[in-house]
């Protein structure tokens, strides 16, 4: 089985906590489709807003999120300038990892924060390397393939014919998908196929276009991560915390496109606090148990802090950019609060206009 670009398949926000998390935090792990996806109408990828459908429908359950989301810290903006006395002015940006025209073309402000930067920082330059990542993740068949029996004989019987169908829209056949780990065949139905076509016609996710920029502009460009770190991560979680994603994920029908579209809005008015409460006030059994606290402990709160750690050095010797997925900045463990805790000044800034503007 011969692995692309790992950055080019993101993961998505789906019908459960479970797969929000992972959704939100890993660019995604891809393989080489053997065919192209069905296609689908640009109406088929337009969900509805979830937040705004509950404002609507439930005043109260819409109260309780708005609330709860002003809770939450840093979660104003996905845009922050980062000072630090006898230090150039860096700049930490919240990215969504998609390649929705909407969310992937620069805003002048951020371009213009590059353009003042000597450094691009990302999660992980493999992941936006096909070379590279196909490297690598030809190491990694232990994490990614199962050493016995098949996927089939995990997930539900009733919930077979629905995977199935999921795979072969996305041209992947069932008897190579049987022989895959679930949490990898759960980031891959996960995709719309509206977005996987725009992979496969070459357009590039947020990431990949700030490195395109940065590169562009003559800026150096570092990672944060390996793509073993992040599969690691993700796989070190039991399987039947996976296979529960994945049968969720099965299970959520249209609703999972429906999640897309509010996460994306959400992004795009700079708020990433309401996810999580607009999550569990539409699932209120998801995201609960042992398994809920270790995924966010190992692909939220520990990476937090070892992107920090990384990110230290880079910081001290000259002004960089650093773009992330967005849903690493706020929190009591977001790199916002981190980067305070280290002494800096970090003050958020607009996500649009031509200007690089505090936010008043």
């Amino acid at each position: 089985m011969r692995f692309e670009t790992v950055c080019e398949n993101s993961l998505y926000l789906l019908g459960a906590i479970k797969i929000i998390l992972i959704a939100a935090f890993f660019l995604g792990a891809s393989f080489a489709i053997p065919q192209k996806a069905v296609a689908q109408s640009a109406a088929s990828c337009t969900g509805n807003n979830l937040l705004e459908k509950l404002k609507l429908e439930d005043v109260a359950a819409y109260d309780r999120v708005i609330a709860s989301s002003k809770e939450m810290i840093n979660a104003e903006s996905i845009f922050w300038k980062v000072e630090k006395e006898g230090q150039k002015p860096s700049w930490l940006f919240g990215t969504m990892h998609m390649a929705d025209p909407d969310i992937a073309t620069l805003r002048e402000n951020v371009k213009n924060a590059i353009k003042a930067s000597d450094t691009m920082v990302v999660e992980s330059t493999e992941a936006l390397d096909p070379v590279a990542a196909q490297k690598a993740m030809g190491g990694l068949a232990h994490l990614t393939l199962l050493t016995e029996g098949t996927l089939r004989d995990l997930v539900e019987d009733d919930l077979e014919d629905e995977l199935e169908t999921a795979l072969t829209l996305r041209g992947l056949p069932m008897p190579l998908a049987d022989r895959m780990q679930p949490w990898l065949i759960a980031t891959t139905i996960s995709l719309p196929i509206c977005e996987l076509q725009r992979k496969q016609s070459g357009e590039k996710v947020l990431d990949a276009a700030l490195v395109e920029f940065a590169k562009a502009e003559g800026k150096d460009v570092k990672g944060l991560e390996s793509i073993s770190e992040q599969l690691t991560a993700l796989a070190s979680l039991p399987q039947d915390y996976h296979v529960s994603a994945l049968e969720e994920t099965l299970a959520s029908g249209d609703l999972a496109v429906d999640m897309i579209e509010t996460l994306k809005q959400s992004y795009l008015n700079g708020d990433m606090g309401v996810v999580f409460p607009l999550m569990k006030e539409v699932m209120p059994k998801s995201g609960q148990g042992e398994g809920a606290l270790q995924l966010q402990e190992v692909l939220i709160d520990k990476r937090n802090v070892l992107m920090a750690e990384r990110a230290e050095p880079i910081l001290k010797s000259g002004s960089a950019f650093i773009g992330v997925g967005a849903l690493h900045l706020p929190g009591e463990t977001g790199l916002v609060k981190l980067l305070r805790d280290n002494g800096y000044t970090v003050t958020p800034i607009q996500t649009t206009g031509s200007i690089i503007t505090p936010v008043k």
